[in-house]
């Protein structure tokens, strides 16, 4: 075949985004002799993010006159490599040193492709945690744009929508990250709300809201990051897999911390690194980590482990600032698991170094670091912990500061003080608290209320409920590990609750709230009629049937109403 022919077809396939047809039809007129065959395959290639698809042809690609062609190609597939810097150091190069007219681009009608390679490697930067990169590589891609606006002439090719959308996405996200004020983020907001309210945002606002999910996520606000993340993921082209993936990875991290575990777990059932991608050494960290996060927290410590390990290791060459967030919570909980509280301090440390953007609120980073120094017995530590949270604003409404506050009364005995606490932890728990966290404020009530009650008194019945609450909320979630060790804790106390009552009185053993259902099993009602007279949720009235079936010793429905005599 003739090789205009070849380039035509190229050029035609390139039209209907059929990028490896068109590098591959660009590259045979290369192979005939065409002088414009590698010119346009590396355009073609470099607008398609698929610098991966010349890696065959590295050798003809350099021999090419410098400029962004060239340099472009060679930057990207050192991206591939792992040599971000390199990439770097390349493009901004091209982009000081070019001159208008040189390095002529086949595809030129379609606009610049400086910007566009800066852009990306700012969003290489970005997503690597290397802030100050970014920040360079977004400033002198602003430059290529105002450069670009500046020579065209009538009737030139405008950029593509997604790169202004990009660079206010990434500006907002590297602005967060620096301390460098908030006009960016205002600015990322500005521009996306009146496009959601319009129901227009497209593929070219996918990174943008990737962004802005990102920067409320950081900023604890789970719900809207949810939405923004979960929509840029899904909205994100097929030939921009890093977008996609990014997405679904902080998806799922968030769904993990909002306690919808199941719903993480259907985010990554697919979330996989594509191998012929030239970012796929930089992705698979990331789908690792939130796979390995998902097996240690349903109790799978050992193959979680083993993930986790993976992830770790090659992050080491390619760094991943989402892999290190998800990383670093595995850490966490992994500690927690196992209860090995020097972990769990070495895990935090790490996390507190400067540049570090923790994604949690200010009052689960102190019970962590406090939950540390409690297990490893530095009381001075703790009590100069628990004085300084006190007078930190918002700490009186925080369920994890009135737990602390009770554990140091009872420590230093003064119960009235402790049995207050108490009371104020449990009746701040909320929905917005990470479940796990809502486990343990139950957990140090049933501990306080085995040993003093509320009177002085150990209270067993009261202690008993509050460890089944935490053990119904661990099994709901899937914490298969956690909920084991809770459901020991639970029959242990029936056990004790049992053994120890001597009134006589089965009906002694339950709380209020057990008796009443108790009550309408024993007359005839079901589940769902329960729910129904006492405003409760069906799920919720079985959860009370089977503890109370437990606290009694029988094993059905029917036997509740002989042993309370209750029937009708």
């Amino acid at each position: 075949m003739a090789t205009d022919q070849l380039i035509i077809e190229a050029r035609a396939a390139w039209r209907r985004r059929e990028a490896e047809v068109a590098v591959r039809t660009a590259m045979s007129a290369h192979a005939q002799g065409d002088a414009e065959g590698l010119p346009l395959a590396c355009s073609i290639a470099l607008r398609a993010y698929r610098a991966d698809l010349l890696e065959a042809h590295r050798a003809d690609v350099a021999a090419m006159s410098a400029g962004v062609l060239r340099d472009g190609v060679l930057a990207v597939l050192r991206i591939g490599a792992g040599d971000l810097d390199s990439a770097m150091s390349r493009i901004t190069a091209v982009a000081r040193d070019s001159l208008p007219g040189a390095d002529p681009d086949p595809l030129g009608e379609e606009g610049p492709l400086l910007p566009l390679l800066l852009t990306y490697l700012a969003t290489g930067a970005a997503a690597s945690g290397a802030w100050v990169r970014a920040r360079e590589c977004i400033d002198a891609a602003r430059a290529a744009v105002a450069t670009a606006s500046a020579d065209a002439g009538e009737g030139a090719a405008a950029l593509p929508p997604y790169l202004h959308f990009d660079l206010l996405g990434l500006d907002a996200l590297v602005e967060l990250h620096t301390g460098g004020g908030m006009s960016a983020r205002r600015a990322l907001a500005e521009a996306i709300a009146p496009l959601r309210m319009r129901n227009t945002l497209t593929a070219d606002h996918a990174l943008a809201l990737i962004c802005l999910g990102s920067i409320e996520h950081t900023a604890g606000r789970l719900g809207e990051a949810a939405i923004n993340l979960g929509r840029g993921a899904r909205l994100a082209p097929e030939w921009r897999p890093g977008v996609r993936i990014h997405g679904e990875v902080e998806l799922a991290f968030v769904r993990i911390r909002q306690g919808r575990w199941r719903d993480a777990v259907d985010v990554v059932r697919a979330t996989v690194a594509p191998l012929e991608s030239v970012e796929h050494d930089w992705l698979e960290p990331q789908a690792l980590a939130v796979h390995g996060l998902l097996l240690a927290l349903r109790g799978d410590l050992e193959a979680g482990g083993l993930v986790l390990e993976r992830a770790e290791l090659l992050c080491r060459d390619t760094p991943s600032f989402l892999a290190h967030m998800v990383l670093t919570h595995a850490r966490l909980m992994v500690a927690i698991t196992r209860s090995d509280w020097t972990g769990l301090r070495r895990t935090l440390e790490d996390a507190a170094e400067p540049g570090y953007r923790r994604p949690y609120r200010r009052d689960e980073w102190w019970m962590l670091n406090l939950l540390a120094a409690w297990h490893l017995g530095r009381i001075d530590e703790f009590r100069r912990g628990v004085a300084i949270w006190a007078r930190m604003e918002g700490a009186e409404q925080s369920a994890y500061y009135w737990a602390y506050v009770s554990i140091l009364a009872e420590y230093d005995g003064r119960h009235p003080e402790a049995a207050d606490a108490v009371a104020r932890s449990l009746d701040r728990l909320s929905p917005d608290l990470d479940p796990l966290g809502r486990a343990w404020v139950r957990t140090v009530a049933g501990i306080y209320y085995s040993r003093f009650g509320t009177l002085g008194v150990p209270d067993p019945v009261r202690a008993l409920a509050a460890y089944e609450e935490a053990s119904a909320e661990l099994s709901d979630l899937g914490a298969a590990g956690l909920a084991e060790r809770y459901e020991a804790i639970v029959a242990q106390s029936t056990a004790e609750l049992m053994l120890g009552d001597r009134s006589g009185q089965p009906a002694a053993r339950l709380t209020e709230q057990q008796r009443k259902v108790a009550r309408a099993v024993g007359q005839g009602y079901t589940s769902g009629e329960i729910a129904g007279i006492l405003h409760l949720s069906k799920r919720t009235v079985d959860y009370h049937v089977a503890n109370i079936m437990r606290r009694l010793g029988v094993s059905s429905r029917r036997e509740i109403g002989r042993v309370l005599d209750d029937r009708p």
